[in-house]
């Protein structure tokens, strides 16, 4: 039996390298959008502003992408589960930060999806997103039916929580997939438990002037604020306490992207070489990676917190 349109997309999206795929409209986001407003007026962003912009945006997909009438959303698996058990140093860093800068990777990989899309219509349109634009990622993967949003407020498949999600907007008519229409989190509340700042106030509320994975990447200024530097980590980027509590995190299986597999440094320096570490090895090792962004002296400093000086 021939495959339709919408299988032959995702068949060719799981041989780029996805993990899943599945096909959403462009309709609005307004409870979505009504939460958000809500969120930010009781401050709980903290200092990203940029979550502020552009909300017509996020509620309106057509207004990113003109013409829009689906969303393909794809997953890509970057967990390296060994990584706590190999790693040579007391000091840790976020998973999806273990390799390459995920935004090079997925896009590379969308642009692949887009070139197949516009061999199949060459008159259509399309325009990728990852990360970089006012949309409701989770939102729109749990509508087009690849998960559910988790208590921690990230997304959650029954194969963990450690993906990422990209997304292409086009101009080509798609049949939806059926969204997931309710959580497999039960009564469990071992996410909220795990937090130690209880950044997650209550199940599907993230304070982030609590969390320490704000903190330790999205602080505008060096120094930790006074109210949450007291809280111990051996976090040097991010936080992953959350997610590694996460029942569904047990039996995930380590991502097969060779750009997302765990740098050799990452994973062999000792607590020492980190505390010692120089502007050089710092640029070298993060090179291509998202951990850079932040910068030499707020990593340094996030070194300095989680050794307790």
């Amino acid at each position: 039996m021939a495959q339709s349109l919408e299988q032959q997309i995702k068949s060719k999206a799981i041989e780029i390298g996805f993990d899943a795929c599945g096909i959403t409209d462009s309709a609005t986001f307004d409870k979505e959008s009504l939460s958000l407003d809500n969120w930010i007026a009781n401050n709980y962003h903290a200092n990203m502003d940029f979550i502020t912009r552009h909300r017509d945006k996020r509620k309106n997909p057509h207004l990113l992408h003109e013409n829009t009438q689906s969303i393909i959303v794809v997953l890509l698996n970057y967990g390296n589960p060994t990584y706590f058990t190999h790693k040579k140093s007391d000091y840790s860093l976020v998973e999806y930060a273990l390799g390459e800068d995920y935004h090079i990777v997925l896009k590379e990989k969308l642009r692949l999806l887009t070139d197949y899309l516009s061999k199949i219509f060459p008159e259509s349109h399309h325009r990728c997103f990852v990360d970089s634009a006012p949309i409701f990622e989770k939102a729109l993967a749990v509508k087009a039916g690849l998960g559910w949003i988790g208590k921690n407020t990230l997304l959650v498949t029954k194969k963990g929580s450690t993906f990422f999600i990209g997304e292409i907007f086009t101009d080509i008519p798609l049949k939806s997939d059926s969204p997931q229409k309710e959580s497999h989190c039960g009564s469990c509340n071992k996410c909220i438990e795990a937090c130690p700042t209880n950044a997650l106030e209550k199940p599907y509320l993230l304070n982030a002037n609590q969390c320490l994975s704000y903190h330790s990447i999205e602080r505008k200024q060096v120094a930790w604020e006074t109210d949450i530097k007291n809280y111990k980590s051996k976090y040097i980027y991010g936080c992953d306490l959350c997610q590694r509590a996460c029942p569904y995190n047990e039996h995930r299986t380590p991502n097969t992207t060779p750009e997302l597999k765990i740098k050799k440094e990452i994973l062999n320096y000792s607590n020492s070489e980190w505390e010692m570490l120089s502007e050089k090895a710092f640029n070298r090792i993060f090179k291509n990676s998202a951990v850079k962004r932040i910068g030499y002296q707020n990593f340094k400093e996030n070194i300095r917190m989680a050794k307790g000086d």
